[in-house]
């Protein structure tokens, strides 16, 4: 893609796993320098965007392309095998492989923005603790410093701050709110509908289609979330909201 490139573009993109579609006909173009929220219930295809878009996940019709070879991508789950012997430093480490290759050793600068991922998300004193030992809301934090010492112009967040504690989740807002200075590129897949229309200046509804895409105020109207979420629950904050009845449930 050229310079003047969307940070991600999706012509008729069709994902389908057993024949079944997790992703049907999507058409996408998200500008460079935007912070996206992409909002959907449990089965919409969220996940399968991202993975499509890293070449994860292969489509069936259609096609998805990034605008940068420097790409982050953190999943909402990594499986570790406890016994694995990497320790904190060498997972951060791992997002510099992309300049270092295999052999190169790592250089002051390399070390440099490991530092900074692991200063910026508060575990720079687990550098030398196994990550298989890890708690969920410590790996989140360590592969987000992985992120940061990567240096990517896009970044894609697959609900980060589900299932982690209340200080990773202040740990990881601050991080995202400092990409957002920066002018990179974060999609953040969410559940949660008040994040996604005070965090984030473009919000994607999605429900293996694209029900909606641009700013809050036009894309999370009753009549979108309404068709986006079918009458299930929505967070919003620490309420649940039930969009088919419009009652909150505490």
């Amino acid at each position: 893609m050229s310079a003047d490139a969307p940070a991600l573009r999706a012509r008729g993109l069709t994902v389908e796993f057993g024949g079944v579609p997790a992703l049907a006909d999507v058409d996408l173009e998200v500008p460079r320098g935007r912070s996206v929220a992409v909002l959907g219930p449990n089965g919409a295809g969220k996940s399968t965007l991202f993975g499509a878009a890293v070449g994860l996940f292969d489509p069936s019709a259609g096609s998805v392309e990034l605008g940068s070879s420097r790409v982050a991508f953190v999943p909402q789950h990594l499986d570790v095998d406890p016994t694995f012997p990497v320790t904190v430093a060498d997972v951060v480490l791992m997002g510099r492989y992309g300049d270092l290759g295999w052999v190169r050793r790592p250089s002051r600068e390399d070390r440099e923005l490991v530092e900074e991922g692991m200063k910026a998300l508060g575990i720079s004193s687990l550098a030398r603790r196994r990550f298989g030992s890890l708690s969920g809301g410590e790996r989140q934090r360590a592969l987000l410093a992985q992120a940061v010492a990567q240096d990517a112009e896009i970044v894609l967040l697959d609900e980060p701050l589900t299932g982690v504690d209340a200080p990773t989740q202040e740990a990881i807002r601050a991080l995202l709110e400092r990409w957002r200075e920066a002018g990179r590129t974060v999609i953040v897949a969410t559940h949660d509908l008040g994040a996604a229309t005070r965090d984030y200046e473009l919000v994607l509804c999605l429900n293996r289609r694209v029900v909606a895409f641009g700013p809050a105020a036009t894309t999370c109207t009753e009549e979108v979330l309404y068709e986006t979420f079918a009458g299930r629950i929505v967070r919003v904050g620490s309420l649940m909201v039930d969009v088919s009845e419009h009652h909150e449930i505490h």
